[in-house]
């Protein structure tokens, strides 16, 4: 059965959404190389926190990230580490928010 969201609920998802776009173009503009996976999900998660809003992934089943960071060969749900960016590497990352 499919549940109807209810206009109050609808306006939480949209407000979130505007959140994680927020941080997505705030990522994009201060990642820069030598950072760690650690320092980018730390930036992120005090942006977002900023906001007014939480990481929905922060302690999602155990998660340790605010943010999903998978680079290189990493497919998808990367947790960041202390892996260092590099000149060429390929970063993908995952945002959510709850408000």
């Amino acid at each position: 059965m499919i549940e109807l969201k209810k206009p109050d609920e609808i306006e939480k998802l949209r407000i979130a959404n505007q959140i994680v776009a927020k941080t997505l173009n705030f990522l994009e503009n201060e990642i820069k190389i030598g950072m760690s996976l650690k320092q980018i999900d730390k930036m992120a998660e005090d942006y977002i926190l900023s906001l007014g809003a939480k990481p929905s992934f922060k302690g999602l089943y155990g998660f340790p990230g605010a943010i999903c960071t998978s680079l290189n060969q990493v497919c998808i749900h990367g947790i960041p580490d202390d892996k260092i960016i590099k000149e060429g590497d390929i970063l993908g990352l995952d945002v959510g928010s709850l408000i």
